[in-house]
């Protein structure tokens, strides 16, 4: 049993992966705001956690006292069991993968608890009540069928009653067996979300595939013979540490130049690590990694890969001399094909890429994260600008409590692209920029997702709450839609930071009929 503070936690409810990220940020600013709303469970002893171990965590981080209720007495092993994943499965959100994973560790664990009942059974029961085998054996004598023989057929095996209880599909737990078996690892990433039980277990396929192709052993008696020299190959690594062989580079590491159309900010995008694990059905990133035509540049589609032979890029990049006064030329977007502060983002990679960026500091490096709470503490290049992607309610919390902590760098500021919802701020005061855009079409390896315009009162609504704050305002071109002779749509602020400047304090101007704004 794993521990949280003077509690063991029960060993089936470790069979739920542990929130994170901005899902543990919002529980603890809630904790904080609130108090704990829900109690954490223990057992009628007191000794053992059985629900509430994501709660404990946010008090603890909170600064909270955490509420404690024990459980009646009456509480067998079976029905603690029955307890975790009931209360588990109505909260959490778990994909089909990880259903079938905890149906996996409810199987085993019923298994036990009936093992561990008849064994008891035995030991108690009245000899006179075990016959005898020819063997000198003892077996247990029935009048009657079971309680298990009067359950429903379906539900007469731990597999079934795993199944349902946990609403995985029994196809889906029979996978997640051959997944555990065969290859721990995926099952451990499927069982915390990474990914999809079906690309795990074709995965495990295939490692299966290669290891029968494997050529066998030569006799230590027969002569060896020398392999043909292949093409020398450089190695690369997930954030797994997995090892990932692509061709070396055949020129120098550059960044590479926008066309304006997807990054309408930055002139420059560089990559030095690419892919991302936070699932956002509509990413743009996702979408170019995992097509057919860009595999050859990304080897393993979408899954976080350190490029680390893309680090001499700010060293190597010249601005043409035609441009060597706009500032446009100047922004460089870092990781627009990545999360560079996601959770699952080793720490060498943040420190190499900003060692990079401290080495040429004649860029203005643009960061983006939907995980703020990683900037904290962080030591940033002076000309960093920083910023964090807020496109649904959930995310404006995480993104206030992180940027009043926040200091010391060039620009701070908002990405809400795409902005999928009325978004309401308490403040925007501690952000320089604020950029809005819509959610252009992409296709996923699921489908395609459809393009997503945000009504004109959501984008007016924040353009207006960030004049009042001071900021400067960016409005996307793909916010006007259809544009062309006929139609030249409105003029859309297109406004930057003031880098070179103190911020002026705000004046108002008031409009006959409307209330005032800041100009």
């Amino acid at each position: 049993m794993t521990n949280l503070g003077p509690y063991k936690v029960h060993p089936f409810a470790d069979a739920f992966p542990l929130i994170e990220a901005e899902e543990f940020e919002e529980l603890v600013s809630d904790v904080k705001r609130h108090g704990l709303r829900q109690p954490i469970v223990v057992t009628h002893e007191g000794d053992v956690l059985v629900d509430g171990r994501n709660r404990w965590r946010a008090c603890e981080a909170a600064g909270v006292k955490p509420k404690i209720e024990r459980l009646a007495g009456q509480y067998t092993d079976a029905m603690l069991l029955d307890y975790i994943v009931s209360t588990n499965m109505a909260r959490r959100h778990l994909n089909l993968g990880q259903r079938a994973m905890v149906a996996l560790a409810y199987e085993s664990a019923i298994a036990d608890v009936a093992k561990a009942t008849e064994a008891a059974r035995l030991a108690s029961a009245p000899r006179a009540e075990v016959g005898q085998t020819k063997g000198g054996k003892f077996v247990a004598k029935s009048d009657g069928p079971s309680d298990a023989d009067l359950r429903p057929k379906h539900m007469r095996t731990s597999a079934a009653k795993a199944a349902a209880v946990t609403g995985a599909s029994p196809r889906a737990v029979q996978q997640a067996k051959a997944v555990q078996r065969d290859a721990p690892d995926l099952a451990e990433k499927v069982r915390v979300g990474e990914i999809a039980l079906d690309a795990a277990d074709k995965q495990r396929k295939k490692r299966q595939q290669e290891a029968r192709r494997q050529p066998e052993p030569v006799p230590a008696a027969a002569p060896a013979v020398p392999e043909p020299a292949g093409p020398v190959m450089v190695t690369l690594r997930t954030n797994t540490g997995a090892p990932v062989l692509v061709p070396p580079r055949k020129s120098k590491a550059v960044f590479n130049e926008s066309n304006g159309e997807g990054i309408s900010w930055a002139q420059w995008s560089w990559n030095p690590v690419t892919g991302c694990l936070h699932g956002c059905d509509y990413c743009y990133a996702r979408d170019i990694a995992t097509s057919e035509k860009m595999r050859a540049a990304y080897p393993v589609g979408f899954t976080p890969l350190f490029r680390e032979d893309r680090l001499e890029a700010p060293a190597n990049t010249s601005i043409p001399a035609a441009h060597r006064d706009d500032p446009a030329w100047r922004r460089v977007f870092v990781c627009s094909m990545a999360d560079l502060y996601g959770r699952w983002v080793p720490d060498e990679w943040i420190e190499r890429v900003h060692s990079a960026c401290l080495a040429s500091p004649q860029w203005d490096y643009i960061h983006l994260t939907k995980f703020p709470a990683r900037y904290i503490g962080l030591d940033f290049p002076a000309s960093s600008w920083v910023g964090t992607s807020v496109d649904e309610q959930k995310r404006v919390r995480i993104a206030e409590d992180a940027f009043r902590q926040i200091g010391d760098v060039r620009v701070k500021w908002l990405s809400l692209e795409p902005l999928l919802e009325p978004l309401q701020f308490t403040d925007l005061s501690m952000f320089d920029w604020v950029v809005i855009g819509a959610q252009t079409e992409t296709h996923q390896p699921t489908g395609k997702v459809a393009a997503f315009a945000p009504p004109f009162e959501w984008v007016a609504r924040i353009v207006a709450q960030a004049r009042e704050a001071g900021c400067r305002v960016h409005l996307k071109p793909n916010l006007l839609g259809r544009t062309g002779p006929n139609s030249p749509g409105m003029q859309l602020p297109d406004e930057y930071p003031q880098l070179d400047a103190p911020r002026p304090l705000r004046e108002f101007t008031q409009i006959p009929g409307q209330t005032a704004i800041a100009v």
